[in-house]
């Protein structure tokens, strides 16, 4: 299949771009991080990419280039300090951009190289900690009015940023703004004598302040402080706490991502994404268990078309997905593809690589204006789509940006046997395999416009290991050479031979259209696909409820219950991994800024 016009125009505008400073970036040497003081109880089954390592050059990455370029490169960061230095900010959440960026920043930086974003980086982050006051507060309200609404959320991006910027510049300056941030929160709660409870220090029966967890986490593994680690361990039982959202307990015992806390998304799915990274610290199983009834729950019951979860920033009862009424949050959609990518990483299954093409490729990509300038708070089935670029719009416009920032993280990566290629775009990577051998990937491809994908490989000797394919679920014809190609326990289709440079393999993926009969909200509706269903979901298509784990030898408001006792069976019924439409590759004549914000963020 050849590409539209469309596509092609798309990537004659940022291909060019995408050149230049992976052009810029092969020139510099690659980046190793700080490492860390702690090392995790739980080895990933796939590694996370050091970004400089993976270049794409296709869909994707004229999408990643135009993300840093005209949105991360240039942020005016006097408006992401604005509310540091004269406190309080604009609004109430104000202090949570600044800690985004940094985070997306700093990622893109090392996928890019960029000399000037890297100033950029050095100086906002240098302006930042010195609007630390004396006791170690970040945050942006006055003194009488702290934690009582989204300032501890303030103080988990922040540490996110700064943690990311320090393992990956190596500029350790910000450390003890870390350490006197983490030591604030240390002695302000805690279930022991003259400890302060976190349920109540912020929105949505306390997930919002207690999704802290993750940064707590990656900064205990940096510093081998024993009383960060203690503090997150706090975080885990105040979620069981009576006044608490029962995060663990009722995902274990089977409950709907709907029955957790009052069902508000992003919230839950950043507590969740820090529960992962708490695993992967300490080899609690129950943290992972619950993490990954959550994600069956919501691809089995709450997933849209175009891989969006939730409307009204709210997870609703089962197949309850209407096409329009504030559908499918940004903030949302890149804290439910961190939650793939955080699985992919722990368990090394392909079923959550497929996730992460479905929701990259659609909602995603959707709701990234293409000139990556501005961004989408909703991306509906069905009007317009609203793009913003104004901070004073929505927090989405700083969330966006995280999630494309990850994607070279992920996109292809190696694990015990050898390469994984997660998500197809023309491209290059540079790889190292366990055993320390290095292997280089090229790939050349049109997808998702072409399903002719062509991989050369490239190792320092000629080696024995495996390259595994995620042969994606809705494709039910494909072909591929060489021959000798197996199935997987873990989903992928897997060729292992002895390999030596100049070796190639190509995989044809059978792209055509068809039609998605609506049911439910939507009968008598109709969409046209560019994909074929999938033949064997990795999920049932019943409506039970997850396994409970056997015995041990920001915003929308509270969804109240139906008292039903059967699940609504309205919205848009799908299967887990069913078709899928491309994103639109150009903003409609009729897109307006979107000044909308939910009043209880």
């Amino acid at each position: 299949m050849k590409s539209t016009p469309t596509i092609k125009s798309l990537a004659a505008g940022a291909g060019f771009l995408a050149t230049v400073l992976i052009g810029a970036n092969a020139m510099a040497a690659l980046i190793t991080p700080v490492p860390e003081k702690v090392p995790c109880a739980v080895a990933d089954r796939q590694d996370f990419q050091i970004p400089d390592r993976v270049q794409l050059t296709g869909w994707l990455g004229a999408r990643i280039a135009a993300n840093a370029s005209n949105r991360l490169a240039k942020i005016d960061t006097a408006r992401l300090l604005e509310g540091y230095k004269k406190r309080p900010g604009r609004q109430s959440w104000d202090g949570e951009h600044v800690g985004k960026w940094l985070h997306a920043a700093t990622l893109a930086w090392v996928n890019t190289s960029d000399p000037k974003l890297r100033a950029k980086l050095d100086e906002a982050v240098a302006e930042l900690c010195q609007c630390q006051l004396a006791d170690g507060y970040l945050g942006t309200y006055l003194d009488q009015n702290r934690w009582t609404d989204w300032d501890v959320w303030s103080h988990k991006y922040n540490l996110l940023g700064l943690v990311t910027y320090m393992r990956y510049t190596g500029n350790l300056a910000p450390l003890p703004t870390c350490r006197r941030m983490a030591d604030l929160l240390c002695q302000t709660f805690g279930d022991g004598p003259g400890g302060r409870d976190i349920i109540p220090a912020g929105h949505h029966v306390g997930m919002a302040p207690t999704s802290v967890l993750e940064p707590m986490v990656l900064l205990y593994r940096l510093t081998g402080e024993a009383r960060y680690l203690e503090f997150c361990n706090y975080l885990v039982r105040s979620w069981e706490q009576p006044n608490g959202p029962h995060i663990v307990s009722r995902l274990l015992d089977g409950k709907g991502v709907n029955e957790v806390g009052n069902g508000k998304a992003y919230e839950m799915l950043s507590c969740l994404n820090g529960a992962l990274e708490l695993y992967r610290t300490t080899g609690e199983r129950k943290l992972l268990v619950a993490c990954e009834n959550a994600w069956q729950d919501i691809v089995a019951h709450r997933l849209y078309l175009t891989g969006a979860a939730s409307y009204c920033e709210v997870f609703h009862d089962e197949f309850d997905l209407p096409n329009v009424n504030k559908v499918g949050e940004t903030c949302v959609t890149v804290t439910w593809l961190q939650l793939n990518a955080q699985l992919l990483r722990l368990t090394g299954e392909a079923r959550f690589a497929e996730q992460l093409e479905h929701v990259v490729l659609n909602q995603l990509l959707g709701a990234q204006q293409p000139d990556g300038a501005g961004w989408g708070y909703y991306v509906q089935m069905e009007g317009k789509k609203p793009y913003s670029t104004t901070l004073d719009g929505h927090c989405c416009l700083s969330s966006g940006p995280r999630g494309v920032a990850l994607l070279p993280t992920c996109a292809v990566t190696t694990d015990v046997e050898g390469a994984v290629i997660n998500l197809f775009d023309a491209g290059n990577a540079q790889l190292t395999l366990r055993d320390g051998t290095p292997v280089k990937l090229s790939i050349k491809t049109g997808y998702p416009a072409d399903g002719c994908i062509r991989i050369t490989v490239a190792p320092a000797e000629r080696k024995e290991f495996s390259i595994k394919l995620r042969l994606p679920a809705w494709c039910q014809e494909s072909s591929l050479k060489p021959a000798g190609a197996k199935l997987g326990a873990d989903g992928y289709t897997v060729l292992r031979r002895k390999w030596e440079t100049g070796d190639t393999i190509e995989l044809n993926l059978k792209l055509e259209p068809r039609v998605v009969v609506g049911d439910h909200l939507n009968q008598g509706k109709a969409t046209r696909s560019r994909r074929s269903p999938c033949p064997r979901p990795t999920l049932p298509r019943s409506r039970s409820r997850p396994k409970p784990l056997p015995p041990a030898g920001r915003r929308g408001p509270a969804r109240k219950s139906s008292g039903s006792t059967s699940p609504r069976r309205v919205g848009k019924r799908r299967s887990p991994h069913g078709s899928f439409r491309l994103p639109m590759l150009a903003a409609p004549a009729n897109a307006t800024k979107s000044g909308c914000r939910s009043p209880a963020k």
